[in-house]
């Protein structure tokens, strides 16, 4: 689970006061807020952007877009944190986009996705010994499915953290990890009758 350094009542209004010195005009103390959760974004951004140059690159890219949208922060909406993560979020997934990587797919169709039991995609996913097929159809998802992933399981950040975030309906959010479920089960399942089959 992700650090939650300005999650706690205590934190957020510390927080909050170094952000007003910092809008008053004492802008160096930008320094000491952006450091604290740095590596965060850091580790948001490297999800989807493989080289470190890059990742750093599009890091400083949030920091300088946080520090140019300060005024915009709400604390009653959001920790600093949680503001901060929906920035890197949408800038790892515009340098993605930008720089057009191509993804290996698998097709899957609807009819599969509303086939496939639900305990039958709980045993794929849950079966360690599937680890690597795992990691693999994992890279095999959209880069916004990737990252809603992460957040959720990885991270496991609560969804009203992921609602700011990812700025989706809660509904959509639910609906859409079912589906990311199923797309992962199925890939599974056909990595590796073709691993059988010596296709790969």
């Amino acid at each position: 689970m992700e650090t939650t350094t300005g999650n706690t009542p205590k934190a957020r209004e510390d927080e909050t006061l170094l952000i007003s010195r910092i809008l008053d005009g004492q802008t160096a103390l930008f320094r000491q807020l952006a450091g604290r959760y740095a590596g965060l974004a850091l580790r948001m951004v490297a999800r989807l952007i493989p080289s470190p140059e890059e990742a750093e690159e599009a890091t400083q890219d949030t920091l300088v877009e946080a520090f140019q949208n300060l005024s915009r922060y709400d604390a009653r909406q959001a920790s600093f944190q949680t503001w901060l993560m929906r920035i890197a979020y949408h800038t790892a997934l515009k340098h993605y986009r930008r720089h057009q990587r191509s993804l290996p797919m698998v097709e899957v169709n609807q009819q599969w996705l509303d086939a496939l039991p639900d305990e039958e995609t709980d045993a794929l996913l849950d079966d360690t010994n599937r680890v690597t097929l795992m990691e693999r159809a994992i890279e095999m998802l959209k880069p916004d499915d990737q990252m809603l992933l992460h957040l959720y399981y990885f991270d496991d950040r609560p969804m009203r953290e992921i609602v700011i975030i990812t700025e989706h309906e809660e509904s959509y959010l639910h609906s859409r990890l079912q589906w990311i479920r199923k797309r992962l089960a199925i890939t599974i399942k056909t990595l590796e009758s073709d691993e059988e089959q010596g296709r790969i």
